[in-house]
């Protein structure tokens, strides 16, 4: 399984309490005015990375997650599957 992710922010303390790591997923079909990241609007921005290659930074980094965008429930079967993933592998996680 594939996701588009557009950034991920390693040891951020801007997305939630102490230091996370930040996954932001493309896609957004809201478009709202003032949006921070209108550059993740589109389904196809960032990169194509797998399940494992995103939890090997998420175990790597051993922070909690918050997952951003776009917007994370753009494609809600694999937001489902991710975490799932984040929540079995040990960590808390914000949407």
């Amino acid at each position: 399984m594939h996701f588009r992710v557009a950034d991920i922010i390693r040891g951020t303390t801007v997305d939630g309490p102490g230091f996370r790591t930040s996954i932001y997923l493309a896609g957004c079909s809201h478009h709202c005015p003032g949006c921070q990241n209108p550059q993740t609007w589109d389904p196809e921005a960032g990169t194509d990375m797998t399940l494992d290659e995103i939890m090997d930074i998420v175990r790597e980094e051993d922070f909690n997650v918050t997952l951003s965008g776009g917007d994370p429930f753009f494609n809600p079967e694999k937001l489902t599957i991710l975490a799932q993933s984040i929540k079995n592998a040990g960590y808390t996680l914000w949407v």
